[in-house]
């Protein structure tokens, strides 16, 4: 049997316990140490940020530090995590020579996803796993698992519910859209997750979940458990760590690369997972001198992003060099991220820069990455179809009008609407009032069912990063322009965003629409390539 040690760190601070993730892979990594299963928890809530995320994008930060919730980011990529006091959390760190393709990686995840769920039906919970690394009951989500690679040591975490979490104040820490901040959706959120308390009425001691938990590590891998404590190496390797995962930098991650001199390009894919690059490139030298890679994905190894950031800056913005650039830097490092094939991030990239086009069609420098390209579309099909809808947000509209929940529009002159409208008689579009995601999808689906190729339409750019696969999905081609002001992914007013009515007023660039629709009626045709 092969030996485990298992260790007890207790309570400690979301940055205590991410320097210890660190530490332990570290010493993982160099043979320091053996095969070692931790359990541990938190001093208060926290918000755990996936490796690559932008915790702006993911987070509400000032209700957070309002609230005294601790923000983090953790080793392993994924979703955003809320945890509180009596979340337990649990991780294995192990060297394996040779552990490195996807199939042996996806193999390891299940068989981990497994030994929880043994542990669990030890418990007496009839819980199920779920790929790619949830544990479920009864269709509820229980726990879950997520990992990552450093040379031949792989760290795999997870966390389990012991007790109800706040569901009201887990959506309002993450940037949950205000409109499901309302009674009835947080209800129909509470019941997509369980707790143990939930599940067995009241939660054993955290003791019999470990030892639960211990037995299903050992079943699965027919290993033994001993118990342990830390090394003095891993309180060396931790000191270091904690300066790193307690600062600023480490919480805020990647953000946009800048650099005034060059043009800023942007873009988002959401297929499995979602990513976001965002370029810097010199337009005279055609030549990509700056890059971030962000998301919720997976990528192992732990350093893939930042080599494959780096292999990036520096080549010429040609879309076959990108795509020989991100598939070799794959194969050097044994790339693997669950779900997504190298040629999303290059495609993703590609898509960035041919934002640039939209500068001959009128858009400023600035204005780039306030327009979002849906799908592969031809521009000279734009106006010869039946109809072209312009698609416009109901929150732009006068937070007084009595058009604001219906279609229509007074012509009053007190919001954007109405140079909205007056733009789509002039280009001889038909404008549709968007409520909700569900009219959306619903208009989209009978538009391109009734023969139609394209749409134009604005929205906030999160609510284009939530819903970018179910464009996908949808299959109808367009344009987004981005809106201004605080959106219902903001949180605005606590009481106002409780009650479920998004009261504030956003602003339309239709200055910015006008010249896409003067340059797009102008243009002789090319294609605009999106998902691909």
């Amino acid at each position: 049997m092969r030996p485990v040690r298992v260790i007890d760190t207790g309570p400690r601070t979301s940055a205590q316990n991410v320097a210890l993730d660190k530490a332990l892979l570290m010493a993982c990594k160099e043979q320091l140490i053996p095969d070692t299963l931790r359990f541990f928890q938190f001093t208060s809530d926290c918000v755990l940020l996936g490796y690559h995320q932008i915790a702006e994008q993911e987070v509400r930060l000032s209700f957070c530090y309002e609230q005294g919730i601790e923000i983090n980011r953790r080793l392993t990529g994924g979703n955003t995590v809320y945890c509180d006091e009596s979340t337990l959390g649990w991780e294995i760190v192990v060297y394996r020579e040779g552990l490195a393709t996807g199939e042996q990686l996806e193999t390891l995840t299940m068989q981990l996803s497994v030994a929880i769920t043994r542990g669990l039906n030890i418990l007496g919970v009839d819980a199920q796993y779920k790929h790619p690394g949830t544990v479920e009951v009864a269709g509820r989500e229980l726990c879950w698992v997520g990992g990552t690679r450093h040379g031949n040591a792989v760290l795999y975490q997870g966390y389990i519910r012991v007790k109800d979490v706040n569901i009201e104040r887990m959506l309002y820490a993450l940037r949950i859209p205000t409109e499901k901040l309302k009674n009835k959706e947080v209800d129909l959120f509470s019941k997509k997750c369980t707790s143990l308390k939930w599940v067995l009425s009241e939660p054993p001691p955290l003791a019999s979940v470990k030892w639960a938990i211990v037995e299903g590590f050992c079943e699965v891998f027919n290993a033994a458990a001993t118990p342990g404590r830390l090394k003095d190496i891993e309180d060396n390797y931790y000191s270091a760590a904690y300066s790193e995962a307690s600062s600023q930098e480490w919480v805020s991650g990647q953000s946009e690369v800048i650099n005034p001199e060059h043009y800023q390009l942007r873009d988002t894919s959401k297929e499995q997972a979602v990513v976001t690059v965002s370029i810097a490139m010199d337009v005279h030298q055609q030549r990509i001198d700056a890059v971030s890679i962000a998301g919720d994905f997976y990528a192992y190894p732990l350093e893939l992003v930042k080599e494959l950031e780096g292999g990036l800056c520096g080549i010429m913005a040609n879309p076959g060099l990108i795509r020989k650039t991100v598939n070799d830097c794959f194969s050097k490092h044994q790339g693997y991220v669950p779900g997504l094939v190298p040629d999303r991030f290059s495609q993703t990239i590609i898509r960035a820069a041919e934002k640039l086009r939209f500068l001959d069609w009128g858009a400023y420098p600035e204005e780039l990455n306030e327009i979002t390209i849906v799908g592969d579309c031809i521009a000279k099909d734009i106006f010869k179809q039946p109809v072209t809808p312009l698609l416009i947000p109901y929150c732009a509209k006068d937070r007084g009008c009595k058009f604001r929940y219906i279609e229509g529009c007074g012509r009053c002159g007190k919001c954007d609407i109405s140079g909205a409208y007056i733009l789509a008689e002039q280009y001889g579009l038909e404008t549709i009032t968007i409520q909700n995601y569900e009219m959306l999808e619903e208009k989209l689906e009978n538009l391109k069912k009734n023969g139609c190729r394209f749409f134009i339409g604005t929205c906030c750019e999160s609510f284009w990063v939530k819903h970018a696969k179910d464009f996908e999905r949808i299959g109808l081609p367009g344009i987004l322009v981005n809106v201004d002001n605080s959106t219902c992914y903001d949180l605005g007013k606590e009481q106002e965003a409780y009650q479920g009515s998004f009261e504030n007023q956003t602003r339309l660039k239709n200055e910015l629409l006008l010249r896409i629709l003067q340059g797009l009626s102008n243009y002789s045709g090319e294609a605009l390539h999106g998902f691909s």
